[in-house]
């Protein structure tokens, strides 16, 4: 934490590092989301990424840049944090004295009970569907429109609100200097929607149904990528996921417009110095501080 003076008062800037191994679609904004519009003056973010690649050339590169660097928290994004190469790289993180945050689609139990024994948080988005990474079905293209599809769901049902939430209080405890409680939540279609905030009971059901879809369609391109070895069989599959995909954004999308036609959308922007503030008609200010 480092102290200094805005032209409008002393704030205490909290240091995040996000350390990017391979992709999810949780973690494509993840740094945008803790500063929407780029005006916070009460935080500072450094992203490092490993690119595309889960190999442990890429990810032990991108390690070594972190390490060098100082944090008040880290958060490390990855796909399936319960494999060997990014678990390595978690667990060597665990044993500094800096608070960790895993962001990740999988983990299985006892990874999650190794992780609660280190004091490691983590935040698992079950719906963050696996891609159907065949390359006779997934081009550039295809790759953009299945993680701005399931971007879509993933912020209007609740699961970036989640996220953004979580990070903001783990960052807030540790600039309070109070006990450190890190989150370790399992983040269900159930649980995700409670955080939106819809107004309207079908606008809720309409994002969880899309978040259950995902959820469903993450299985689906898991076997064709991995259990499936016929060719026709497996294109087929992964490409099942995608429409799966595609028809769950729609419905979010509605959730989002029940919401907007009875003027009731829920909007949390943060001040200049990181509080959440809270609005649902379009034309009020936020709750909060208004600056």
């Amino acid at each position: 934490m480092v102290k200094e003076k805005s032209a409008k008062k002393d704030v205490l800037v909290k240091k995040l590092g996000i350390l990017k191994l391979g992709n999810i679609a949780s973690s494509v904004l993840l740094e945008m989301l803790l500063d929407e519009r780029a005006d916070r003056l009460d935080i500072e973010v450094r992203t490092i990424s490993s690119g595309a690649k889960l190999q442990k050339e890429s990810i032990n590169d991108a390690f070594e840049i972190l390490s060098k660097l100082a944090f008040d928290l880290v958060v490390v994004a990855t796909p399936n944090a319960s494999l060997s190469a990014p678990l390595e790289i978690i667990k060597e993180l665990g044993e500094t004295k800096t608070p960790v945050i895993v962001l990740t689609d999988i983990l299985k139990k006892e990874t999650q009970e190794e992780l609660k024994e280190k004091n490691i948080g983590y935040l698992v988005v079950k719906p963050d569907a696996m891609i159907g990474a065949r390359r006779e079905f997934l081009d550039p293209t295809e790759m953009a429109i299945f993680n701005a599809d399931l971007i879509k769901i993933l912020s209007i049902g609740g699961a970036l609100a989640a996220i953004q939430q979580e990070i903001d209080e783990a960052l807030n405890l540790i600039i309070s200097k109070k006990e450190i409680i890190l989150p370790q939540i399992v983040l269900t279609p159930a649980k995700i929607v409670t955080y939106a905030g819809f107004a309207n009971p079908y606008a809720e059901a309409k994002a969880r149904g899309a978040l259950e879809i995902a959820e469903k369609a993450a299985k689906v391109n898991t076997d064709g990528c991995f259990k499936i070895s016929e060719r026709s069989e497996y294109i087929s599959q992964v490409a099942t996921g995608h429409e799966m995909i595609r028809i769950a954004a729609k419905l979010a999308d509605e959730a989002r417009e029940i919401e907007k036609a009875n003027n009731k959308v829920r909007r949390q922007p943060h001040s200049y110095y990181g509080e959440i503030q809270t609005k649902q008609l379009l034309k009020e200010k936020p709750d909060s501080n208004y600056e």
